[in-house]
């Protein structure tokens, strides 16, 4: 295919890489343009604008920070929307709101183009071996159509529902994990402060029926100190507050998701917005190595 890709952070930078290692034609697209080197050394062309990435490709993938961002480059006038194609494909692998999922397919449709929301999870590491989980909201026709792209950077695709339902998961997902690392920095926390090994009580976890990765790669990860950014405290603390809108609009009340984002808000106050998520253990004096 021919791709047009916009967002070269952590996440996108990796998947651009993947989709042109396996055959596609990529056009890439940064707001920061010295972050377009590298993959113009693997062979992926250099656009100027978001509406140059998108001239005549047969679809255009969006990995982008957060809403403004996706309405900036997608639905402003003369940009991505409005320079595709008829029958062409926008996919948005960004994590943002359902209703901005809904207004991108509206724009899509007016333009006789095709709309796939498609957040990802899997970190950086995912990203990079090309066996990241994607959540796809659209109907099964695009999916279908979109498949050569997502194949490229994915070893799970589910197909959640109509546009608006994959970002809606992405966003539990997240409120649930960062309920995770809370509850494990709780733990952690009190272990030391008993005196007993924080170790010992990763290693009862993950022989137990409540045993998951996740609790091995943060714990690991804060014991040690390493707060290397996979995904970071200011983009989790993004998707919570878009949770918590999101929750809110359908009058479900969420206290625990309420509760852990103003953990997140308390660590970015401290300075560690651009560490990974792991770095909510610096709200613990003395946690982690």
């Amino acid at each position: 295919m021919r791709i047009g890709f916009l967002g070269l952070g952590l996440m996108g930078s990796r998947m651009a890489a993947n989709l042109c290692k396996k055959g596609h034609t990529v056009t890439v697209w940064n707001r920061s343009v010295e972050r377009t080197a590298a993959l113009a050394a693997l062979g992926c062309a250099v656009a100027a604008s978001p509406a140059e990435a998108a001239r005549g490709a047969d679809a255009v993938a969006l990995c982008l920070a957060d809403p403004p961002a996706v309405e900036a480059t997608a639905l402003a006038p003369g940009g991505v929307v409005d320079t595709l194609a008829p029958g062409a494909l926008l996919v948005d692998l960004s994590t943002g709101s359902p209703e901005l999922a809904l207004r991108l397919e509206a724009a899509c449709a007016a333009r006789g183009a095709r709309f796939l929301e498609s957040p990802v999870t899997g970190s950086k590491l995912g990203a990079e071996q090309g066996t990241l989980v994607l959540m796809c909201g659209g109907s099964a026709e695009t999916l279908a159509a979109a498949r050569p792209l997502l194949e490229a950077v994915a070893s799970k695709i589910i197909h959640v529902g109509p546009v608006g339902s994959a970002t809606r998961v992405k966003l539990i997902g997240n409120t649930m994990i960062a309920l995770m690392l809370e509850a494990l920095c709780e733990g952690l926390a009190t272990c030391q402060a008993a005196g007993v090994e924080p170790a010992r009580l990763l290693e009862v976890v993950q022989a137990s029926g409540y045993q998951s990765p996740y609790w091995s790669f943060k714990g690991n990860a804060i014991l040690a100190g390493d707060f290397e950014t996979h995904f970071s405290v200011d983009l989790m603390h993004k998707d919570l507050t878009l949770a918590l809108e999101a929750a809110g609009r359908l009058g479900v009340p969420a206290p625990g998701l309420a509760m852990v984002r103003e953990q997140f808000q308390a660590a970015r106050a401290q300075g560690h917005g651009g560490a990974d998520i792991a770095a909510l253990a610096r709200l613990w004096p003395g946690v982690g190595g």
